[in-house]
């Protein structure tokens, strides 16, 4: 049985929802929405849930994660209740609730908490950085004030932390949704089910589905403009870079040359992101839609964070095929390194997660569709 939580609407409005309440259940918001059905009626039933404090329902729910926040339901809603605020919000919720920590609730809730945070974290990871180079002048200048074997440990222990509590909070919301949903997995289903969640991934076709639905500000807006073709070019940047960073490693010395393929993967990828981000920071700062005028700093610094990284990353490419040396591609070797170390030491804790949490709720629902 659910404990109900008279708490949760004051609850649910920091981290980002706002005057759900006054929705009075006409159903509209379900009605419009293309990537609804009988088997997942949102965002009408989740009102419900949060007017009625039903946080287990949520949590333990795949359906929030199916809606990808294309903001029809918030502009037809009669009572401007905002149920796509209240959706992205339920997520944010969500993802704090699966990780262990309470860290994930304070950077949702406390703009001036994750900014700080964030930047404190930038700080420690350039030190831990600096610990790979010790004998350079700043480092040198750095392990007088704090021995380096104090910091490098500390990092050591920071990442293998925030690599548990990733793990862990998969771990939870997976357990918390079969609870709920209860299902046997079988082998030749689970592959199946595996596949049809990669292919969704890469073709993006409940996402696209979205904005050509005939209520959307994006139907007639050309492709490379819509949110589904930036959110994958964002997704597509951030892999083939990954990709390509990982090949560096391997490669090492041929990887400093410009023709080699990591090189041009990093390059392809460095301009889908640069790009997939600018368009996205456009929209969010002209707040061209209900679903792009709500955001948390989180979200701001997440969207910044990713473009530092493109734009470091081809200042560093630039300066390799140039054969330049200078203290300043050295601090910006420095800060693309930071960057793309917070990006990734964060993503338990961001919106980046996501990435993790989407994919496990789309194994849930079409495993559930399978076996129908």
């Amino acid at each position: 049985m659910n404990s109900i939580n008279p708490k949760l609407a004051c609850d649910l409005k920091k981290f980002g929802t706002f005057d759900f309440s006054s929705c009075y259940n006409c159903g509209q918001c379900t009605a419009v929405c293309s990537i609804t059905g009988p088997d997942a009626s949102f965002p009408r039933m989740f009102i419900r849930y949060g007017m009625l404090g039903l946080t287990e329902e949520i949590i333990s729910s795949k359906d929030i994660w199916l809606c990808y926040a294309c903001g029809d339901c918030s502009e037809t809603c009669p009572r401007q209740a905002s149920p796509g605020d209240l959706m992205a919000a339920l997520r944010r919720f969500s993802m704090a609730k699966y990780e262990p920590t309470g860290l994930s609730a304070m950077i949702y809730k406390s703009n001036w908490f994750s900014l700080v945070f964030t930047l404190a974290l930038a700080v420690f990871l350039g030190f831990f950085l600096l610990t790979i180079k010790p004998d350079i002048p700043v480092s040198r200048w750095l392990f007088n004030f704090v021995p380096f074997q104090i910091i490098h440990d500390l990092g050591m222990i920071a990442f293998i932390f925030m690599g548990i509590t990733a793990f862990t909070g998969l771990i939870n919301m997976y357990r918390k949704i079969n609870r709920k949903e209860k299902i046997k997995l079988r082998l030749k289903n689970t592959l199946l089910t595996v596949k049809q969640v990669i292919a969704e991934v890469f073709s993006m076709k409940r996402y696209r589905s979205c904005d050509d639905d005939k209520f959307s500000y994006w139907q007639s807006k050309n492709l490379l403009v819509k949110p589904w073709f930036l959110h994958f070019s964002i997704m597509l940047g951030f892999l083939g870079l990954l990709t390509a960073t990982v090949l560096d490693f391997i490669l090492k010395d041929p990887a400093l040359k410009t023709w080699w393929p990591s090189r041009i993967l990093g390059t392809v990828s460095g301009l889908f992101l640069i790009y997939g981000t600018i368009i996205t920071l456009i929209y969010r700062i002209g707040k061209v839609t209900p679903a792009y005028s709500q955001t948390r700093m989180a979200d701001w610094l997440f969207l910044i964070f990713l473009l530092l990284a493109g734009i470091t990353g081809f200042w560093l490419e630039l300066a390799v095929f140039t054969d330049a040396a200078s203290t300043l591609n050295n601090l910006v070797l420095l800060v693309h390194t930071v960057l793309s170390m917070e990006l990734v030491v964060l993503f338990a804790f961001s919106k980046f997660g996501h990435a993790f949490y989407r994919p496990l709720a789309l194994f849930f629902h079409f495993y559930k569709n399978l076996e129908k």
